[in-house]
């Protein structure tokens, strides 16, 4: 049997793996404020999460478009790898990508075709993007769970790769997206 294949050789820009873990972060959060939201019966508490929730997304949102930025102008490390596997990769992340970008659009259309105005700490109230309109209100509502649970079936999808790639390839691929990296030996 060959030794596994090193993808990568050295660890991914810093600005990279800590855009990836923050939006890691936010996106885990985000989704733990919607159900808490949906399992909330009192609607001052509704009310409290949906206040996180709407900024936390927006801020999603802008994260993505910075990290998008990032990954354009820092190369990563030649995939050295199946063709498919670097084919599959492209698509899992453009996909993800466009999830990021996309559920806070939607979300905040929803708030507004609810009648709802979002508010951003120290900025207020964002001008709507849409009338209130409470039919397009629950589609977009629909539109944007499906959206959600979609982009949570990605990171899942997401992980088993990461997982794949540490434990069947052997291929360093996790190490490179530490936070931390592992210092070099002297030798």
């Amino acid at each position: 049997m060959s030794s596994p294949t090193r993808l990568r050789q050295s660890a991914h820009p810093v600005a990279i793996r800590l855009l990836h873990w923050s939006l890691a972060a936010a996106v885990l959060f985000e989704f733990l404020l919607a159900l808490a939201r949906m399992q909330a019966e009192s609607g001052s508490w509704r009310q409290l999460l949906m206040s996180w929730h709407q900024p936390l997304g927006l801020l999603i949102g802008a994260a993505t478009l910075l990290r998008l930025g990032v990954r354009l102008r820092l190369r990563l490390a030649a995939w050295q790898g199946p063709q498919w596997l670097a084919w599959a990769s492209s698509a899992l992340h453009g996909l993800s990508y466009l999830l990021l970008l996309a559920l806070p659009l939607v979300g905040l259309a929803l708030a507004n075709a609810r009648g709802h105005a979002v508010n951003l700490p120290l900025l207020g109230a964002l001008p709507p993007l849409l009338e209130r309109d409470l039919d397009l209100a629950d589609s977009l509502e629909d539109w944007h769970g499906t959206l959600a649970w979609t982009l949570l079936a990605l990171i899942a999808l997401h992980a088993a790769a990461a997982a794949w790639h540490q434990w069947v390839r052997r291929d360093g691929l996790l190490t490179a997206m530490a936070l931390r990296t592992p210092k070099s030996s002297p030798l």
